[in-house]
């Protein structure tokens, strides 16, 4: 298969999945139990590459490709970050019952926050989003107990580790600076779990409301649709979507950068150039050694040290293996022994003991 058709071509369980016949793992089981045919032949690996002009049906019964969807969603206060469903308890779902694609989240937000979420049904978008290495900036305004101490935020935006959890670094600004209450514009480029509410327990403050304003480009601020309030959903406009492919285009070119040919020289000349200074400085004692770390450098191997044949495996062998077996019994019969001792005398005391209370309740009642 050509290079062009393999970025074209899909794999058959992502297409099944994301046309809403059931979650990934089913439609794995559906694929190789044989109710899945691509242009009408069954196909068995949930792995077999689709391309856009394959039809595809499960139990005889063509399926419709889903359209890529990319929503904006102000989620309110009291509803869960989750497509499942839970017990007594608002979902994010509800706010886009009515669109027939299988969406999912790409970045939570907890129960007691509000704020933006982005939703979709395309799996490359959502992991530019969420994974680090992309460093999607999200924008949070935090209202907090107090009047809030500038420089211990300041030393926390630095980088700052809580329970053997390490946080990166963070920008910050004072909106406001009150007695009861005080408010903070914080930027973030990661998104652990309860992260920005952990920082600021850590610091004795307690979040009083926390709003997610922003993710990337996308705002609750637009100049087309307006303001998007609480339980509202808007679709991201062509420059967004754009904004997000071209970060992960440009990570790709930050990779392809290290493997130039232009820095490989120039590597390889540093090399050179190390080589005959250590030649020049081979006859002085006493100049110091330093190490050059390159970032091609790799750590040589530890030297495994060779068993000796001398040395016998230990093994391990019971007490009671050997004895023999009159030694054996003569062991078990005093164990047995002092067992039986020691009961009869705990008998003994118990029942000396029930005798003495007795005889002092005789005693009280001839008083």
């Amino acid at each position: 298969m050509s290079k062009d058709n393999n970025n074209e071509s899909v794999r058959l369980v992502k297409i099944v999945a994301e046309c809403g016949f059931a979650s990934r793992r089913k439609c794995e089981k559906a694929i190789e139990s044989g109710r899945v045919r691509v242009n009408n032949e069954v196909i068995l690996d949930p792995a077999y590459r689709v391309k856009d002009t394959d039809e595809i049906s499960i139990d005889r019964q063509i399926i419709e490709r889903q359209t890529k969807r990319y929503i904006a969603l102000y989620k309110p206060i009291g509803v869960v970050s989750t497509t499942a469903y839970v017990a007594g308890r608002r979902t994010i779902t509800e706010f886009f019952k009515n669109i027939k694609e299988r969406l999912f989240y790409a970045g939570r937000l907890d129960s007691e926050s509000r704020g933006i979420m982005i939703i979709t049904n395309d799996g490359e978008f959502a992991n530019i989003i969420t994974h680090p290495s992309y460093e999607i900036l999200k924008v949070y305004d935090v209202v907090v107990n107090g009047k809030i101490d500038s420089e211990k935020l300041l030393n926390a935006s630095r980088g700052i580790t809580i329970k053997n959890v390490s946080y990166s670094p963070f920008k910050f600004k004072i909106l406001s600076k009150g007695k009861l209450q005080s408010k903070i514009r914080m930027t973030i480029n990661e998104g652990k779990n309860r992260e920005i509410r952990k920082i600021f327990d850590f610091l004795c403050y307690k979040v009083v409301d926390l709003e997610r304003i922003s993710v990337g480009c996308v705002s609750k601020y637009n100049d087309i649709s307006g303001t998007l309030e609480a339980g509202h959903i808007r679709n991201l406009t062509e420059e967004e979507i754009a904004f997000f492919f071209n970060q992960k285009d440009k990570k790709l070119r930050e990779i392809e950068s290290i493997f130039d040919e232009k820095r490989l020289e120039e590597y390889y000349d540093s090399l050179d150039d190390d080589n005959l200074e250590e030649d020049n400085t081979n006859n002085d004692t006493t100049s110091e050694k330093k190490h050059n770390k390159s970032a091609w450098a790799k750590a040589k191997p530890k030297k495994k040290k060779p068993i000796s044949s001398n040395k016998k495996q230990k093994t391990y062998t019971p007490k009671m293996a050997s004895l023999s077996k009159a030694d054996k019994e003569a062991k078990r019969k005093k164990k047995s022994d002092f067992h039986s001792e020691l009961r009869n005398k705990n008998n003994k005391q118990y029942k000396k003991s029930i005798k003495e209370q007795l005889e002092s309740k005789k005693k009280k009642r001839r008083r």
